[in-house]
């Protein structure tokens, strides 16, 4: 009796020693809070934003019910925030009262914010897609998802609802090309209200081999109406998307030969030679 008391310490003892060891490892991080989009205006063109996002809606969201129709949807960059976040003068600050006056101290400036008003021709199961573009050297745009920096864990923006029964999805692609559907949730609500989604483990942003870091993609924000809703016209105003990210990167002997960037610089700077030889075995 006396050993098998022993015995089961011993294991019990073990055990605990085990789950030390799990629960006692450190993991190095570096969790930042980044802007994704601030939908503000280009410093070189104040008349024009700094990134252009486009609407697209379903069938029911043209003239004529017809793919090659004129969408009924508007977009616009207009001057409104969350007071709630920026303040009446649409600014964030941090840092100490006697030091408000050093503007370069206000990291979260609001100006503008992102304006849609969607309607369709008969309600149901609608939806509009917003994408963000990019404007190429020809003045042509083409759809552009934004580039997260490090693991992202969570993203989180505002949006301004009038009480539409309304539900919104964001849509991210990981390194494989594979789309991820994240529900946000009912915009069904009044005024501003900032929505937080967490990055579920499932999605994959890294791999074993180096570089190991696999960015996600922002690729579109879905907004989806409920069929007993009206849709003779509704306005939305989203703004301001941040997220947290792990963007430690983990320093070695030739850390840089891991960087895409960096290898990419090298090797076109570097001196490229493929001899022919004629002896080959």
């Amino acid at each position: 009796m006396f050993i098998r008391k022993m015995t089961a310490l011993f294991s019990l003892f073990l055990l605990l020693i085990d789950v030390g060891t799990v629960f006692g490892t450190e993991y190095t991080s570096n969790v930042q809070s980044l802007i994704l989009e601030d939908f503000e205006m280009s410093e070189e063109d104040p008349s024009s934003p700094k990134r252009f996002w486009k609407v697209v809606p379903n069938v029911f969201g043209r003239y004529n019910n017809r793919e090659n129709g004129k969408s009924l949807q508007k977009i616009a960059w207009v001057k409104a925030w969350p007071e709630a976040y920026f303040g009446n003068e649409g600014s964030f600050f941090y840092g100490t009262e006697d030091s408000e006056k050093q503007k370069s101290r206000y990291t979260d400036v609001s100006g503008h914010c992102l304006a849609l008003n969607i309607k369709f021709n008969r309600q149901g199961y609608n939806y509009v897609e917003v994408y963000p573009v990019e404007k190429k050297d020809d003045d042509k745009y083409v759809i552009q998802p934004i580039t997260f920096k490090g693991k992202v864990r969570q993203f989180d923006f505002w949006v301004w609802g009038a009480n539409f029964d309304y539900f919104m999805e964001v849509v991210l692609t990981d390194y494989r090309g594979a789309e991820h559907r994240l529900n946000v949730g009912s915009i069904r609500h009044v005024g501003w209200k900032n929505f937080s989604v967490n990055i579920p483990n499932s999605i994959p942003q890294s791999v074993d081999y180096v570089p190991s870091l696999k960015a996600l993609s922002f690729t579109k924000i879905v907004i989806w109406t409920n069929p007993n809703e009206k849709v003779s016209g509704a306005d939305i105003y989203i703004d301001h998307i941040k997220y947290l990210s792990d963007v430690f990167e983990e320093i070695y002997d030739g850390y840089q030969l891991g960087r895409p960037d960096y290898v990419k610089k090298i090797w076109k700077d570097g001196v490229n030679v493929d001899v022919t030889v004629d002896n080959m075995p």
